[in-house]
């Protein structure tokens, strides 16, 4: 899922992208295998968990029966439905092994199941976060610039040996924290072009932040990019960074948003995401039907809602330009489409897209710096 944030120490915008999950239908020990409905249910589950909506998340999983669920779905539904279902109660603080770290996870954590239990009245509980923060930091005052109390949330975690990302993944507060990070250079052949970027493997995690909390930790975000390198959550990837789900959404999709953000810096979060969507689907093979099917199922209309505006988005300037060149497709997902072809489409949308923004920043005297080769 792509969301945009502030990191604490760096001060610059950040964008992530969500888990590429390429999964069958999961079997219960008897052999039985979730129902179409079931898969359905956990479709619409995911989807409003991802839109900061819990209680539709949880009903939605409620609307079907228990017996349409096996194995893993089984265990999802039930921790749904406990986590947030007409009898939830906001948990109770975690033991994380450090009293400080499990205080801060405590405040985010009762931060995030009001937020998604109460989305009318998420800034009220922002704002509670913002007293408790402050408090924990020893402040009489509750410290009002979340880039200052992010910083100094994350200076403290640092002294005790856990790094921290924290900042606003819209529609949450985000933190996220682990303990193990491993530095790599990678070449990335984008559609426009190939880039260096400097790759940060993350592991050992404590929380993977609220898109996890959210879905009870079925799934979570798989990284993002700053203006200096890209972070990748390594347990987001169990298939390994040689799996094209590694390749094509994290290095792909997260080194179009590093390039993006030195070639034009002011793109909203929906714009980063649609650009990178396409590289994304330029650089799949055997996914690529999977991404179809998703960005189909996960469209939107709010922009602050980035992964599910740009999907439509996406789909919608595809299909234009498809039937623009005499191969307008019947199937709304695109999957009636040739690979070859679509993945042909998807650079060209990009790169028309690229030269727009290039003639609007040249008409207005501001030539975007050119990234790097």
């Amino acid at each position: 899922m792509f969301q945009d944030f502030r990191p604490a120490a760096a001060g610059v915008i950040l964008f992530v992208c969500g888990l590429l999950s390429i999964t069958s239908s999961a079997a219960g020990e008897n052999g039985d295998f979730t129902s179409a409905v079931g898969e359905q249910a956990i479709a619409r589950s995911m989807k409003a968990a991802l839109q900061g909506n819990a209680r539709l998340a949880a009903a939605a999983l409620q609307s079907a029966a228990r017996s349409s669920f096996a194995g893993k779905d089984v265990v999802y539904r039930r921790c749904m439905l406990q986590r947030f279902g007409p009898d939830a109660t906001p948990p109770p603080r975690p033991e994380v092994g450090d009293p400080f770290l499990s205080d801060v996870l405590g405040l985010y954590q009762t931060y995030w199941w009001h937020a998604l239990m109460f989305p009318a009245t998420r800034d009220r509980h922002s704002g509670e976060l913002q007293r408790g923060l402050s408090n924990l930091l020893g402040e009489p005052d509750v410290i009002t610039d979340w880039d200052a109390l992010d910083e100094r949330v994350a200076r403290e975690l640092r002294a005790r040996g856990y790094y921290s990302q924290l900042g606003n993944t819209p529609p949450l507060r985000e933190l996220m924290v682990w303990r193990k990070q491993d530095s790599s250079v990678r070449e990335v052949r984008l559609p426009e072009r190939s880039y260096p970027v400097q790759l940060e493997v993350l592991n050992d995690f404590v929380t993977r932040g609220w898109s996890s909390f959210a879905r009870c930790e079925r799934s979570s975000n798989g990284g993002w990019a700053t203006d200096e390198r890209l972070y990748a959550v390594g347990p987001a990837f169990p298939q390994g960074l040689d799996s094209e789900a590694f390749r094509a959404s994290l290095l792909g999709h997260e080194t179009q948003h590093f390039a993006d953000l030195q070639q034009f810096p002011s793109l909203a979060a929906w714009e980063l995401e649609y650009r990178a969507k396409l590289t994304e689907l330029w650089t799949s093979r055997d996914s690529l039907r999977f991404l179809l099917g998703k960005f189909n199922r996960d469209q939107g209309d709010d922009e602050q809602v980035p992964h599910l505006f740009a999907n439509k988005r996406v789909l919608r300037d595809l299909q234009a330009y498809l039937s623009a060149n005499g191969s307008a497709p019947a199937q709304e997902d695109l999957s009636d489409v040739p690979a070859d072809e679509l993945r042909a489409a998807a650079a060209e949308v990009l790169t028309r897209d690229t030269r727009t923004r290039e003639h609007a920043a040249s008409m207005a005297g501001t030539s975007p710096a050119m990234p790097g080769k």
